[in-house]
């Protein structure tokens, strides 16, 4: 479902072909991937009995910026990575000044494909909240900061994940409770559950990488993203199997 939405953006006139930079943002995006943030959207979405419609445009936009970042990350002047994907990355296939381009053309159809085509005042008013939510995002106190954090190699594992991982899960989670009802309190707790995912899948990872040498910070970390999740009850099933897997993989 997410992939036939990702290729429908990209046959729509949000983002017409013809040119290198549209061929580079179609590359990033349609090049393989777990799509895990936007699948933590839709299943945050149907536990809470959120709408379809919007709880995709917004699963949407947390993959597109996910692209974007990951465009931004293998640059030369990041992380100089040769390989996305078991492909050439961006910029080694188009070059950099291309793959810049493409990450900011990717931001803006992000942020844009949000409220487009939406003319109901109420569900309009709701998409421009979540909207605002994407920008920032991408501010110096998440995703650009725990970059500057990584680059500077300050930060514990948990520091850096909170500030460059997490912010695109808890704005996953946010995409899933678009429009539904849910009393204050549990609206904070599914932000908060797609926070501390986001804090489990990069110590997961950097298990997986030798980066984190010890167990013990991911299982502290798992410990408390399943306690979070005790708030919607048998509601979060599925989400639980997410944490499985995730858990499952920790141990390959």
């Amino acid at each position: 479902v997410v992939e036939d939405a990702l290729r429908d953006l990209f046959r729509a006139d949000h983002c017409p072909g013809g040119s290198v930079v549209a061929e580079a943002m179609e590359y990033s995006v349609l090049g393989g991937g777990q799509r895990l943030r936007p699948l933590l959207a839709l299943h945050v979405g149907r536990m809470v009995g959120a709408e379809a419609e919007l709880v995709m445009r917004g699963a949407l936009a947390v993959e597109l910026l996910h692209c974007a970042s990951l465009i931004v990350d293998d640059l030369p002047c990041m992380d100089d990575e040769e390989f996305r994907r078991g492909r050439p990355t961006v910029h080694r296939r188009f070059g950099e000044s291309t793959a810049v381009l493409a990450a900011f053309s990717l931001v803006a159809l992000a942020a844009r494909q949000v409220v487009e085509g939406i003319h109901d005042p109420y569900t309009l008013r709701n998409m421009v909240d979540f909207q605002q939510k994407v920008l920032q995002v991408l501010d110096c106190n998440n995703l650009v900061g725990g970059q500057a954090m990584d680059l500077a190699g300050g930060g514990s594992s948990r520091d850096l994940a909170a500030r460059k991982t997490a912010p695109l899960f808890a704005l996953a989670a946010r995409a899933g409770i678009i429009g539904a009802d849910l009393s204050p309190a549990e609206r904070r707790a599914a932000v908060q559950f797609g926070h501390e995912f986001g804090v489990a899948y990069q110590l997961m990872d950097d298990l997986a990488d030798g980066e984190l040498r010890l167990r013990a910070p991911f299982e502290t970390q798992m410990a408390r993203t399943r306690e979070i999740l005790e708030t919607f009850g048998d509601r979060g099933a599925t989400l639980k199997e997410m944490l499985d897997n995730l858990y499952g993989k920790s141990l390959a």
